[in-house]
């Protein structure tokens, strides 16, 4: 946990003004390349030019479409950004780190903590969209053609969090792109278009995008410094959706060879679905939302899965009923399970799945081998849960912990009850990360033509299992670093799920 303190305070310290300490790089070639970019900007975060600033910034598609509209509070490092969707139904997600925690909140208003990774990540962008770049110890890269042109790269090294390559116009200073997280998990190139002028004769970043292409961009159109901005403009918004918790006790599920099945009533019919926590939003089948009378928000999307992106609705159901639990006014998706097979919903013909928001602003616990849920109110929790407690990165909407594979291999594992295998990951494991996998490898039925094996060793902290069965998917959802661990694996705890916190419970089914 040092480490954690020892990076939160310098963003504190960042925050208040203090600025980050000087560059001592021997190199001055960056010393006067990142002097010159503090010239061109005309100010550095921390030297008291903006005690705050209010933007406002719309995302403009490669079609001219404006698919996002937002606003942006900024005081130094700490902030918060709401975005509007127009083309989803004119509804908003909200980001902001409040001095204390990063955090995130969905649709629904649901408010999550950051942790891990993509804290980092977003400590580094904050540094490169404030200004607080100059400042940081850096190295020359060599030389860089932009559209022709020759340019300077400089990786730049942020304590506690992810370096930052900039590419530097060595002539008036501006930069013309950035990479965070260099060869990392997290490797996202900013390509910086403009400059925007800000009053006192000062400039800010004013467009860019993201990744190295050229369709879309983010375009702030207007910047307003030194406005005056609450704390409480700087906190999470409070949730639009809401439960009510009239019982704590456990209520049944039920526990197939491959899924975890929950009554629910959903504006007043019955119905039955699988329990995901592999599923970043409450997702029904089309046919039955109907049936429920659902209420339908005119948006259009696609949610996205390990075996690709299906079409989706957006809806608004007035009431969802859970083991005597109610949460109302909940923003869900829709899809035609019946069009096509996925994870067995059209074969089964079950109404469709439970995910994120179900845990989002609750304590729920899954205890596997009796069968049985329980779904609290989180204010009103006495005491800590048994087991072993674990931080929970939820920045996915996908409960995520650390584990390691092999003895070595860091990862981030993703607990899914909605996928019925053991352990599944991605290329980069065994070609980056050089995961060594058993002999016995061969093709897992019910999961298609992959490649499946045993691994040497799976920790979680202290617990170590040794043979799990583990099979490569080629997935957007589980490159890098990431895994996925199914029920197979899952259904051997009692699992306590403590999303306001960020964090979850495993007791051992054999104790």
């Amino acid at each position: 946990m040092l480490a954690w303190r020892l990076w939160f305070a310098l963003l504190i310290a960042l925050s208040s003004g203090a600025g980050p300490a000087a560059s001592t790089t021997a190199d001055s070639s960056v010393e006067m390349l990142l002097a010159k970019h503090r010239a061109f900007v005309g100010w550095h975060l921390g030297d008291g030019t903006f005690k705050s600033l209010r933007l406002t910034r719309e995302y403009v598609d490669g079609e001219g479409k404006t698919t996002q509209r937002g606003t942006e509070y900024r005081v130094g490092l700490l902030y918060r950004n709401t975005y509007v969707y127009p083309r989803r139904a004119q509804t908003v997600e909200d980001t902001g780190f409040t001095g204390n925690i990063f955090w995130s909140a969905n649709e629904n208003g649901f408010t999550t903590p950051l942790y891990g990774e993509l804290a980092k990540f977003r400590l580094s962008s904050g540094l490169l969209m404030n200004e607080g770049t100059t400042e940081l110890q850096g190295t020359l890269r060599g030389t860089v053609a932009i559209n022709g042109k020759q340019f300077q790269s400089v990786r730049l090294e942020v304590p506690h969090a992810d370096p930052i390559d900039v590419t530097v116009d060595p002539v008036s200073g501006a930069y013309a792109k950035a990479v965070i997280d260099p060869d990392g998990d997290n490797e996202t190139t900013v390509q910086i278009l403009s400059y925007s002028d800000v009053p006192r004769g000062k400039k800010m970043i004013g467009s860019f995008r993201f990744g190295d292409g050229s369709a879309g961009a983010y375009s702030y159109t207007s910047i307003e410094p030194n406005v005056p901005i609450s704390n409480e403009q700087l906190h999470p918004p409070q949730p639009r959706a809401t439960w009510t918790f009239a019982n704590s006790q456990p209520f049944p599920i039920t526990l197939t060879p491959t899924r975890v099945l929950v009554d629910a009533t959903v504006n007043g019919v019955k119905g039955r679905f699988i329990l995901d926590t592999g599923a970043s939003s409450i997702s029904l089948n089309d046919g039955f939302a109907d049936r429920a009378r659902v209420e339908t928000l005119g948006a259009s999307g696609s949610a996205v899965g390990l075996y690709g992106a299906r079409a989706s609705h957006m809806r608004r159901v007035d009431s969802i009923q859970i083991g005597g639990n109610t949460l109302s006014n909940v923003i869900v998706e829709t899809q035609d399970f019946n069009s096509a097979d996925y994870r067995g919903l059209d074969r089964q013909n079950y109404d469709g799945l439970l995910g994120y928001d179900v845990f989002a602003a609750a304590i729920v616990k899954l205890d596997f081998q009796a069968q049985r849920m329980t779904i609290e109110d989180p204010t009103a929790q006495q005491s800590t849960p048994a087991g072993l407690g674990i931080l929970t990165d939820t920045s996915l909407w996908v409960p995520m912990i650390p584990m390691v594979l092999d003895r070595t291999i860091a990862v981030s594992a993703m607990l899914d009850t909605g996928n019925p295998g053991t352990v599944v990951f991605g290329p980069d494991i065994l070609y980056k990360y050089h995961l060594r996998m058993a002999r016995n490898i061969g093709v897992r039925a019910g999961l298609g033509s992959i490649e499946c094996g045993n691994l040497d060793t799976l920790a979680i902290g202290p617990i170590t299992y040794f043979g799990e069965m583990a099979c490569k998917l080629d997935s957007d959802l589980v490159s890098g670093r990431k895994i996925l661990l199914g029920l197979d694996f899952l259904r051997h705890f009692t699992v306590v799920f403590d999303y306001p916190q960020g964090r979850l419970f495993l007791q051992s089914s054999r104790q």
